[in-house]
């Protein structure tokens, strides 16, 4: 499997980046603030364990801040995660983010996958672990690149088997703050299951990809203990945590950018299911999974526009694809662009 992401601009000459979900509204004018006032620190080492911004994230996320282990972004956390457990065999979803299966095989495990059926609408119907042997379970939620949501009741059915088996559960809520996250969000179970990862980060929500941070939730000192040890020290660096304990600040972001996700992703599903798309599968976060023709990567990228192929996800072929939910002005531009393909093809 070809490991690849989104955002590569790097060596695609484009206008618009439609491959990575960024929030719209981009990072909030506090942490560009900080991230100013924070130059002047350069000089200095950062907190080797980030100590202000694990306070901010356990007020903002109400849990105790024993239980917040910051790091590089949610990749590295993933890394970590694996080099401190060992595990030995993995059971994922199908398709869902790479890294989980890279950061396993890294480690010395090897992945299993519950696969998505398209009949399904690629939503996860049945996830039984029953007696399987199994160290560790990644679960995203909602999952990338699809959008399925998996209901709280379910999660914690899952939590419950993964407690009874000594299973280790993460569940990458990454996505989850686009949402009404209350009614999905595990990281008030924590403290009732001891084998339980929250993983989260600033990346997608508050627009900050560039300064890489993320965190993990859990009430287990011994996976923390792990964490630290596996992973370099001044892992986040001043300017990130000045950064995130800003936006943190920020009371009202969630939601303004909920409400501009929201009525945005309404357009862009009017146009993409009024022909652009061959089929669209209803979408929860800041991004729509949806299929066309193969050949539409390619002929976005000679308009200088730029989604995510998702033919390189476990379970899926050349015919599904990505995009995020941008500004109104943007997504207007993509429309524009995507509907003279099929001018063009009538001429």
């Amino acid at each position: 499997m070809t490991v690849q992401h989104g955002g590569d601009i790097y060596r695609n000459e484009i206008d618009l980046d439609f491959s990575t979900s960024i929030n719209p509204l981009g990072m909030p004018e506090c942490g560009r603030a900080a991230v100013s006032s924070a130059l002047s620190r350069i000089g200095q080492y950062p907190d080797i364990r980030g100590r202000q911004l694990c306070k901010a994230i356990a007020v903002a996320e109400g849990i105790s801040e024993e239980c917040v282990f910051v790091g590089n972004g949610a990749v590295e956390l993933i890394y970590g995660l694996c080099y401190g457990i060992r595990p030995k065999k993995v059971l994922s979803l199908a398709p869902a983010f790479s890294e989980y299966e890279q950061a396993v095989v890294a480690s010395g495990g090897s992945m299993e996958f519950s696969y998505l059926k398209e009949e399904d609408d690629f939503q996860v119907k049945d996830f039984y672990i029953g007696n399987r042997d199994l160290d560790m379970i990644f679960l995203c939620n909602p999952n990338n690149p699809t959008g399925a949501v998996m209901e709280r009741e379910q999660l914690l059915d899952i939590a419950g088997q993964c407690e009874k088996n000594g299973t280790w559960l993460c569940v990458d809520e990454c996505f989850l703050p686009f949402l009404h996250e209350e009614a999905y969000t595990m990281k008030r179970e924590i403290e009732r299951f001891p084998h339980l990862l929250v993983l989260r980060a600033f990346t997608k929500v508050y627009g900050m990809p560039g300064l890489r941070l993320g965190y993990v939730l859990t009430a287990n000192q011994g996976i923390m203990e792990r964490l630290e040890s596996c992973l370099p020290p001044w892992n986040t660096s001043v300017i990130a945590q000045a950064a995130g304990i800003a936006v943190l600040e920020d009371k009202g972001f969630l939601e303004r950018t909920r409400n501009v996700v929201w009525q945005e992703r309404e357009y862009l599903l009017g146009e993409l299911n009024g022909g652009l798309a061959k089929r669209v599968y209803t979408p929860t976060a800041n991004f729509i999974f949806f299929s066309g023709r193969p050949d539409l990567y390619r002929e976005l990228l000679e308009k200088k526009v730029l989604i995510r192929d998702c033919s390189n996800f476990r379970g899926l072929e050349p015919k599904y694809f990505r995009i995020a939910v941008r500004s109104h002005r943007e997504n207007e531009q993509l429309i524009r662009r995507w509907q003279s393909l099929d001018e063009k093809g009538r001429e």
